[in-house]
């Protein structure tokens, strides 16, 4: 018992009957459900448009990872009883990846995609998102620079 209060917790515990107890999977089971309703088409109470496509999704899941997608549907915007809404400025390869994140919290950067990815993360304000494309980006321009280094290294042997 090195730290005092976990014996109080304990003897809190002994005297009251009471003890929290914490799922470690159920956020991942909730989030994983609603992702999987979200690609069904199910239980979801709006409908984002980027370009010419449409995906289904959840407010609250949007409110809670997105200060963009709270204020529209929480400040009285006409968004905010909207079953459709058009996202101006985000291509469809840029949402789908946002809303990819947004439920599962991973995402598969490539550069073919970078671009779109950061214009919807920096758009939707999804902070965790831009967080992870600028370290991808740091890595990659990383990687970019060895890899000069080391042919310019090679070069400069080849023409001794």
């Amino acid at each position: 018992m090195s730290n005092p209060q976990e014996g109080c917790l304990c003897y809190w515990e002994m005297l009251t009957g009471q003890r929290l107890c914490q799922s470690k999977s159920h956020q991942d089971l909730v989030l994983s459900a609603l992702n999987q309703q979200r690609k069904d088409g199910l239980l979801c109470d709006v409908t984002l448009v980027a370009g010419e496509q449409k995906f289904h999704a959840h407010k609250a899941v949007l409110a809670a990872c997105s200060d963009y997608f709270r204020a529209m549907f929480s400040l009285c915007m006409v968004e905010s009883e909207a079953d459709e809404v058009t996202l101006q400025g985000v291509t469809s390869i840029g949402l789908k990846h946002a809303l990819d994140f947004a439920y599962t919290g991973q995402i598969l950067l490539e550069p073919a995609v970078i671009q779109d990815v950061l214009s919807a993360g920096s758009h939707l304000q999804l902070l965790e998102l831009l967080s992870l494309c600028s370290h991808y980006l740091i890595q990659v321009h990383t990687l970019v620079l060895l890899c000069l280094h080391k042919w310019g290294l090679d070069k400069r042997k080849s023409e001794e």
